[in-house]
């Protein structure tokens, strides 16, 4: 069963290289809270994963943090992907962030690193920006290096909804290979947050890639006991189901989810979160 998974992965990689997805992927998923969610997390307001998912989340947040992330993609060791990150606040309102990250083995490599700026407006608006840099090692096929950047919007419309809104990949960077000039996708996303008490938070978001059709998805987060969450999520195009645990006690968070691919099965994720 491993091998066959991975023969469906390095088939999945052959043709990301040859193809206009130029071996770098859609905006990546980090974080065990908001993958156990379905990857809902446009509109997630003043936390620190949204250094990946919208560089305007982060504005408000009030003191810095460090997060760590892993994931063995599919149960394959050569298919590990992790990131770090660190978010500074400043001003009151602003802050910024790091990223670094790697996914997968000797013979195909993607590594990738980005710097965020967010800032809060009129106490309802936030807006926040992100420059990525990525390259990508194929063995025996040389690498290449590519930057980008994306934006982000969120605006709180009452004390309960939260609406989101992320553009990867805006000035449309292209992958300069062997065979030419390559496109990276471009991809919108907008979502909505919706916390109608201390213990719940319900969360959907619809993405469109410019050359995919339009996926959508949706989570929740219940808090058991103070300290204490239960996540669960799904996702289309493709089908995925997800769901998860997070604790919390004092300054540390840790999360831990898994996630369903319809094709390639089960990929455990686990992260921590750190109020320096």
């Amino acid at each position: 069963m491993k091998h066959q998974k991975l023969l469906w992965l390095l088939f999945f990689v052959a043709i990301s290289t040859t193809s206009s997805r130029a071996g770098i992927d859609p905006p990546p998923t980090a974080g065990a809270r908001a993958i156990s969610m379905g990857n809902a997390h446009t509109a997630i307001k003043q936390n620190f994963w949204n250094l990946f998912y919208n560089p305007a989340g982060i504005a408000g947040i009030q003191h810095p943090f460090l997060g760590v992330y892993a994931e063995r993609r599919f149960g394959l060791s050569e298919l590990n992907y992790g990131h770090a990150g660190i978010v500074f606040p400043f001003a009151e309102e602003q802050a910024i962030g790091a990223t670094i990250g790697s996914f997968g083995f000797e013979a195909y490599r993607e590594n990738q690193a980005s710097l965020s700026y967010a800032i809060r407006l009129m106490e309802r608006i936030s807006l926040g920006t992100r420059f990525h840099y990525g390259n990508l090692t194929i063995k025996d096929h040389g690498n290449t290096s590519i930057l980008w950047a994306s934006i982000g919007l969120q605006t709180q419309v009452n004390a309960e909804i939260t609406l989101g809104f992320h553009v990867w990949n805006i000035n449309r960077s292209s992958l300069n290979y062997q065979n030419g000039l390559e496109d990276i996708p471009t991809v919108f996303t907008t979502g909505i947050a919706y916390q109608p008490n201390d213990h719940l938070i319900l969360v959907a978001d619809i993405q469109k890639d410019i050359d995919h059709p339009v996926s959508f998805k949706a989570g929740l987060e219940y808090v058991i006991v103070s300290g204490l969450f239960a996540r669960i999520g799904f996702g289309t195009e493709p089908l995925s189901l997800s769901g998860g645990l997070g604790l919390q006690h004092k300054n540390l968070q840790i999360d831990a989810a898994f996630s369903f691919h319809e094709l390639l099965g089960y990929t455990p994720h686990v992260s921590l979160q750190y109020q320096i």
